[in-house]
């Protein structure tokens, strides 16, 4: 698994702060037992996501 923060920073992209807490909220999940609440809306997500990609994508357009 790698870490959201980590890959953003290697990309010089910014990390949204749901994605962030998304990130924190999956290690917990991983290794503990009990009811998580989602750190942000499961619908959004997917457009966080998009978004990020894009952002990476005309970063990289951008380098050639």
């Amino acid at each position: 698994m790698h870490e959201l923060s980590d890959l953003a920073s290697v990309a010089g992209q910014p990390l949204e702060p749901p994605l962030e807490a998304l990130q924190e909220f999956a290690g917990v999940v991983c290794y503990e037992e009990g009811p998580f609440p989602q750190p942000t809306v499961r619908s959004e997500l997917p457009a966080l996501l998009e978004a990020g990609l894009e952002r990476c994508e005309r970063a990289v357009a951008g380098l050639g």
